[in-house]
C-alpha cells in the first residue's frame, strides 16, 4: 500500500491489466444469439437478456474505471468484424424463427408440407428483400458525407504535391446535381446568333406546295426529254 501511495496517477494506471475489448463484443454478440435465435418459442429469454446487459454495462463501467487501464481510442471506419458477425446472426435468427413459426406451432397443422416449404422460402427471401432495400434506401455512408471525404483528399493531395489552386477550378464533382433541373434548347445557341449575325443563311423550312410545284415541273422536263421531236 505504501508503495502504492508513492506512485504516480500515470505508474498506477500502467501496473493495471489492459482492458480486452474484443472479448466485451463477444460478449454482446453471445448474447444477442441467445435472445434472438429462438425468441418465437421463449419470449422471457429477450427479458432475462436485456437484465443481463444492464448488469454487464454496469460490470463493465466498474472494470474500466477502477480495475483496468484506460483504453487507447484507436481510429476505424467500422467495427468489423463484429459488424459482420451482427449480420449473419440477423439472418440466422430471422431463418430460425420463421421456421419454428411455421413447423413448430399449430396454426398451420392442416397445410401440407409442400405448402409450409413455400412459406417458409416466400418469407426468408422477402426478409433478405427487404434488407437489401433498406441498405440501398439507407446506405451505411451517407452520399455528402462520400462527397465530403472526396473533397478532403482533394485538398490532402494538393496540399503533398505543392499544387496551387487555380481562381477557376471547377468543383462541380463533389456537388450533388440530383435536385439541379437542366434546360435543353430546341436549337444551338450559337447557331441562332450566328443567323442573327448573317441574315442570308436562313434555315430551310418545309413547304408542300412548293414541293409540289417542283415535282410537276420535274415531271414535265422528263416528258418532254423523252418524247421525239
Amino acid at each position: 500500500m505504501l508503495e502504492l501511495a508513492d506512485m504516480s496517477e500515470a505508474e498506477l494506471q500502467a501496473r493495471k491489466e489492459k482492458c480486452d475489448i474484443f472479448s466485451s463484443f463477444d460478449e454482446t454478440l453471445l448474447s444477442h444469439g441467445f435472445a434472438t435465435f429462438f425468441a418465437v418459442t421463449s419470449p422471457w429469454v429477450c427479458s432475462a437478456t436485456l437484465l443481463g446487459i444492464l448488469l454487464q454495462i454496469i460490470v463493465d463501467m466498474k472494470c474500466l474505471m477502477d480495475s483496468t487501464q484506460r483504453p487507447i481510442p484507436i481510429k476505424a471506419r467500422r467495427n468489423e468484424p463484429c459488424g459482420t458477425a451482427f449480420d449473419i446472426y440477423g439472418l440466422l435468427a430471422a431463418s430460425t424463427n420463421i421456421f419454428l413459426l411455421i413447423f413448430a406451432s399449430h396454426e398451420y397443422d392442416s397445410w401440407t408440407l409442400t405448402e409450409k416449404l413455400v412459406l417458409f422460402i416466400y418469407l426468408e427471401h422477402m426478409v433478405i428483400f427487404t434488407r437489401l432495400l433498406l441498405k440501398l434506401v439507407f446506405p451505411l455512408v451517407p452520399r455528402n458525407v462520400e462527397l465530403l471525404q472526396l473533397k478532403q483528399d482533394n485538398m490532402v493531395h494538393r496540399c503533398l504535391e505543392n499544387i496551387k489552386v487555380e481562381h477557376n477550378q471547377d468543383f462541380s464533382m463533389f456537388r450533388d446535381h440530383r435536385g439541379e433541373q437542366i434546360h435543353v434548347f430546341d436549337q444551338d445557341i450559337l447557331e441562332r446568333e450566328a443567323m442573327h449575325d448573317n441574315p442570308e443563311e436562313v434555315e430551310p423550312t418545309f413547304d408542300l406546295s412548293g414541293s409540289l410545284d417542283a415535282m410537276v415541273r420535274g415531271i414535265k422536263f422528263e416528258l418532254i426529254r423523252l418524247l421525239p421531236t
